[in-house]
């Protein structure tokens, strides 16, 4: 967890919506990065996740609702300081990404999220703070399984599927 210690619902609800926030971000920034580079099909899956994590932080904010939240200043929050580092970060969307890529990186962000509610729950004394970072857990888990029975309906991309003889240039 790197050294984040949650004490209070108010705190984990406040850490879990800037996560979702994060979230959300990354994927509209890959959903343009997609169409700058003309892959309409992970365009669309990234909007699709998009939506989807739109709708997770909405549930939240209802969870949220009528309590107050701890402002968390950009210093003291980093995604990697929530979310495990291996997930893939900004740079990760590669232009020739197939839809199991797509769906592998949304499964990466979702494990992690699991590990760190997970963390949450064990790192916590009280009995309503661990039944809800539980339940966090439970439905990051519970969203990976969906995203990687979506990913069984494509295929596995054949080795070289990133090789390009005419990759695009950066102009400077």
């Amino acid at each position: 967890m790197n050294g984040i210690r949650i004490s209070s619902k108010a705190d984990l609800l406040a850490r879990t919506l800037a996560m979702l926030s994060e979230t959300v971000e990354r994927y509209d920034l890959f959903t343009d990065q997609m169409e700058v580079v003309n892959n309409p099909v992970a365009e669309e899956i990234f909007k699709w996740l998009s939506r989807k994590q739109s709708e997770r932080t909405a549930v939240v904010e209802q969870l949220a609702d009528g309590i107050a939240l701890p402002h968390i200043p950009p210093w003291d929050y980093d995604w990697d300081d929530a979310i495990n580092t291996s997930v893939p970060g900004w740079t990760s969307a590669h232009y020739m990404m197939t839809p199991y890529h797509t769906l592998s990186l949304a499964m990466d962000v979702e494990q992690s999220a699991a590990e760190f509610f997970h963390q949450v729950e064990q790192g916590s004394d009280d009995p309503a703070l661990k039944k809800l970072a539980r339940g966090f857990a439970r439905e990051a888990e519970s969203y990976r399984d969906f995203l990687e029975q979506e990913r069984q309906q494509h295929p596995v991309p054949e080795a070289g599927w990133d090789e390009d003889e005419d990759p695009p240039q950066l102009l400077e």
